[in-house]
C-alpha cells in the first residue's frame, strides 16, 4: 500500500492516463512536480504515489484542469475510471480529449435524470433523440416525460435504434407531436431490484 496525496491505493499497474505536452514555445510542463519535455508523453499513473483519485480531482479542478484549458497537455490514452462528476464536469472532461471512463464501465452508458430530448417542438415535429445512446434491459430502464406526466412506451411513444439492433436507443417517435411549449424530459436509470 502506497500513499499519495492523502490517497492510500494499491498500484494498479495496468490503468493508464497518458498526456502529451503541447505546450506553445518549446515549453517544460510540469505534472505533479514530474518535468514532461516539449513533444514528450508521460503515463501519469505511473508517476509514484499518484492515484486514479488524483488525477480525477485535479481535472476537475487541479493543476491538469488548467493545463488543459490553457492547452499545455493534451490526453493520448487513459483508462482510469472518471465517473465521479456532474453532466457540466462531463462536458469540461470531453472537451480535453478524454473520450473513456466517462461511462459507468462495460460500454454501458451513463445514468441521468432530467435530460432534454433533441427536436423541434412545434405540433407537427413526432421524432426526437437522446442525447446518448441508452441499453434498456433488464437492469436499466429509460422513462419519457411529457410535461412532467410519464408516457407509457409502445401506447404514448415507443424507442429505435437508428444505428441497428443492440447499438443502443437513441430516438423517440411520440405518436402525437407534441406542441410548441410542451416539455420532453427523460430518465435513464437503474431499475429498482425487489
Amino acid at each position: 500500500m502506497t500513499v499519495g496525496f492523502n490517497t492510500p491505493f494499491p498500484r494498479i499497474s495496468n490503468t493508464k492516463f497518458i498526456v502529451r505536452n503541447i505546450a506553445p514555445g518549446n515549453k517544460t510542463v510540469k505534472v505533479f512536480n514530474y518535468p514532461i519535455l516539449n513533444g514528450m508523453i508521460r503515463d501519469l499513473m505511473g508517476i509514484p504515489e499518484v492515484s486514479e483519485a488524483d488525477i480525477r480531482h485535479s481535472l476537475l479542478k487541479g493543476e491538469l484542469a488548467i493545463k488543459f484549458t490553457y492547452k499545455e497537455l493534451e490526453v493520448v490514452d487513459s483508462d482510469i475510471d472518471l465517473i465521479q462528476f456532474n453532466a457540466q464536469q462531463k462536458a469540461l472532461l470531453q472537451s480535453f480529449g478524454i473520450v473513456n471512463g466517462l461511462n459507468g464501465g462495460g460500454g454501458q452508458p451513463d445514468i441521468f435524470t432530467n435530460v432534454t430530448l433533441i427536436g423541434p417542438i412545434n405540433g407537427i415535429n413526432q421524432t426526437f433523440t437522446i442525447p446518448e445512446k441508452v441499453i434498456i434491459n433488464a437492469n436499466f430502464a429509460a422513462t419519457v416525460y411529457l410535461n412532467g406526466v410519464r408516457q407509457t412506451d409502445g401506447q404514448d411513444f415507443y424507442f429505435a435504434e437508428s444505428g441497428g439492433i443492440g447499438t443502443g436507443y437513441d430516438t423517440v417517435f411520440f405518436n402525437t407531436a407534441p406542441e410548441v411549449g410542451d416539455i420532453l424530459v427523460i430518465d435513464y436509470t437503474p431499475v429498482a431490484t425487489p
